[in-house]
């Protein structure tokens, strides 16, 4: 049976530990002078070293030979040991042996000598999985063991071992291990492997990897398995399950937008090529925690290519503040959720239209706003509008500033363009005036052209808001930035021709009334006490 990837390239030595040197070095002076504590913790997450460092420090504490804290490597001790045929370096599963009973007996075996090395080790893994009952048995035990017993308690979460405990051991904190340190040793291992890796599809295996070595041999080991040589960064893609980068930004840019049906084709597109539902969420938690960075003014801190940071960039410029937040907290979410056996496609899609659609939400606020203002206006008898011909439009020209580049299917010297373009637009105006966003929401694009939009209305009410001067200057920045370029925005009101002529229609509802229908979506007219305009009775 072939040997997986991981346990063939374990590291042997101290120096071997992939981006843990303050451990190692630290280790390795203890054993060199002798100060070993008769207790450690190591915690971290998963892939990080803590079992293999745990193994080396076994070896050399119990060497004949050992070199600078080094295990030799040769001597009978550590040959046993690397051939894992003693039995005085027992790994315990806390998981599955974490009642009182299997703690009594450990209590009670620590007292008899080893029976060929030096000294016992008894190497606990995920120890946070014991129970109350169970530390307390140990726990004298691990306070003043026998003076040829070593403990090393490994954990993922140390926060769940007792202080008690913590307070008796002395801790290692295993860091990440970064994407740079990963990639590199993918290069090695690949190197006396003797297989062919294009160095980016290394990158792309070590940042799936997310700071586990483990997890990037298993992934350059899956990649292999394809049987491509050498392994290009689509097969990479493929051997992870990956998105196509194409569909992943247009899933992104769909979300940034609060377009939730782009946003869904885009994740439907991706599972249809064969992307893994838990590699897409990570993947787009990766780039949410660098829009977020992008927002907040730290792009520095944006990982991936350079094409991907633009990307990041872009989508800050899009979402709203904080939405980016938001969405990792969310993606993270439904990352817990996928690790249950449940239907991961609808988790993904549930955990779209969470993000989406609060986004939208949060727009109620402004349209109640909105509605207020409108019923003041009503009051005031101000609902009429000007009619085609009876004034000049509103025309504003915005500077260019950081623009959100728009895909080639969204043409923005189009109306077809704009219509696509439509959810960022709103967006955009969202992040300067809530209420004037929500106005939006029930316009649209009439004409376009390069350079040149024509918004349109189909109520006075709607007209009035967006014909305003300074409403205008908003809209032509928000299309500019769109639009990569200067637009020239203006505003026309249209469909009022068949109301005026059926003014007297009963069936015609009033301004007012046709506020509230907008405001409450879904809602009908049953009765009401408002009289409407041309009628002489109640509708």
């Amino acid at each position: 049976m072939t040997v997986a990837l991981y346990r063939r390239h374990r590291p042997t030595r101290f120096e071997d530990l992939i981006g843990q040197d303050v451990v190692a070095d630290t280790l390795r002076n203890e054993v060199r002078a002798g100060t070993l504590a008769h207790a450690y913790l190591f915690a971290g997450t998963r892939g990080t070293g803590k079992t293999s460092t745990a193994r080396i420090l076994a070896r050399a504490v119990n060497c004949d030979s050992p070199r600078e804290g080094e295990p030799c490597g040769e001597c009978r001790p550590c040959r046993e040991l690397l051939d894992g045929t003693t039995v005085d370096v027992l790994e315990i599963d806390a998981a599955s042996n974490r009642g009182i009973d299997e703690m009594r007996e450990l209590r009670d075996k620590v007292k008899y000598l080893p029976a060929s090395l030096r000294r016992k080790v008894y190497i606990i893994d995920e120890a946070h999985m014991l129970t109350a009952e169970a530390w307390n048995a140990f726990l004298k035990t691990l306070e003043e063991p026998p003076e040829h017993v070593l403990f090393v308690l490994a954990t993922t979460e140390p926060h769940k071992v007792p202080e008690t405990v913590r307070s008796r051991v002395q801790r290692f904190d295993f860091r990440r291990v970064s994407t740079a340190s990963i990639a590199e040793h993918l290069q090695t291992i690949t190197d006396q492997e003797g297989s062919a890796v294009d160095a980016d599809a290394l990158q792309l295996l070590a940042r799936a990897a997310q700071g586990s070595v483990r997890d990037a041999l298993s992934y350059l080991e899956q990649a292999l398995a394809l049987g491509e040589r050498p392994v290009t960064v689509a097969a990479a893609r493929r051997g992870l399950g990956l998105a196509d980068p194409a569909t992943l930004q247009a899933l992104a840019r769909g979300l940034a937008g609060c377009d939730a049906a782009t946003a869904l084709r885009a994740a439907n597109a991706a599972f249809e090529a064969g992307a893994d539902p838990r590699q897409l969420i990570r993947e787009l938690a990766r780039l949410a925690r660098s829009a977020e960075l992008c927002a907040i003014g730290y792009p520095e801190g944006a990982e991936g290519t350079e094409e991907e940071v633009e990307l990041c960039r872009e989508l800050a410029d899009i979402g709203a503040a904080g939405f980016w937040l938001t969405a990792l907290d969310i993606f993270a979410t439904a990352e817990i959720n996928l690790r249950q056996p449940v239907d991961a496609r609808l988790q993904v899609e549930l955990a779209l239209l969470r993000l989406v659609r609060p986004a939208a939400g949060r727009d109620e606020a402004g349209t109640l706003e909105a509605l207020e203002t409108r019923l003041s206006a009503l009051e005031r008898g101000q609902t009429q509008a000007p009619t085609h011909g009876t004034e000049q439009p509103v025309t504003t020209t915005a500077p260019t500033t950081q623009a959100a580049p728009s895909e080639a299917t969204h043409d923005p010297s189009t109306v077809e363009g704009w219509k696509q373009l439509w959810p960022m637009l709103v967006e955009a105006v969202n992040r300067v005036d809530v209420p004037l966003a929500g106005v939006l929401r029930d316009c649209r694009p009439l004409e376009a052209e390069q350079g040149h939009l024509v918004i349109g209305a189909n109520s006075p009410f709607h007209f009035d808001r967006i014909h305003d001067p300074k409403k205008g200057v908003v809209l032509a920045e928000a299309a500019s930035r769109i639009a990569e370029g200067p637009v020239r925005v203006e505003t026309q009101l249209y469909g009022q021709e068949q109301r005026a002529e059926t003014g007297t229609d009963p069936g015609v509802v009033s301004d007012l009334t046709q506020a509230v229908l907008d405001t409450f979506a879904g809602s009908r007219v049953t009765a009401t006490r408002l009289r409407e305009p041309g009628s002489s009775r109640d509708a």
